[in-house]
């Protein structure tokens, strides 16, 4: 047992992943470090944020205003209502979408529509992703969800003019 007063140094490792736009990692991470440091509250405590050399790209990126899908860099080519569904399911991560939700949300309606469509287009989508099949998680009886926010990157991509 310590006796009063008497000071220990741990080092202590904190990984986070930061997912933010490339510009702006360096300054995210720097104010993370610095809401740290204050949240401790702990005098002489070094807060050393070590940036990886080179970013890691998610291997899959869905880009909105283009209304394209890249896997690993190649395009996968998708219909209308698998775009939407699949940015509809990326776009929330970790989300359970139940199938008549996933109807109104991405075909606007749930007269007309049968649950298992939803089915049909998420088995679609699945075999044009390849071995990203596996982003889209079933939830037996429920419905659909993206486990792992990290393997997938919804963007905003500028339009060509």
């Amino acid at each position: 047992m310590s006796a009063p007063g008497d000071v220990t140094s741990v080092d202590v490792t904190v990984v986070i992943r930061l997912s933010a736009p490339s510009g702006q990692v360096v300054d995210t991470a720097s104010k993370l470090a610095e809401a740290l440091r204050s949240a401790l509250d702990v005098p002489d405590t070094e807060v050393v944020v070590d940036l990886p050399l080179r970013r890691i790209d998610p291997p899959l990126r869905v880009m909105v205003d283009s209304r394209r899908v890249l896997h690993r860099g190649v395009p996968v080519e998708l219909t209308r209502l698998e775009f939407d569904l699949l940015h509809h399911l990326c776009a929330h991560p970790r989300q359970v979408h139940r199938r008549t939700s996933l109807m109104t949300s991405v075909w606007g309606t749930t007269s007309f529509v049968d649950t298992r469509t939803v089915d049909v287009h998420v088995r679609r989508i699945r075999r044009k992703l390849g071995d990203a099949a596996s982003l889209i998680t079933t939830v037996r009886g429920v419905g659909y969800r993206v486990d792992d926010p990290f393997s997938v990157v919804v963007e905003h991509d500028a339009l060509a003019v």
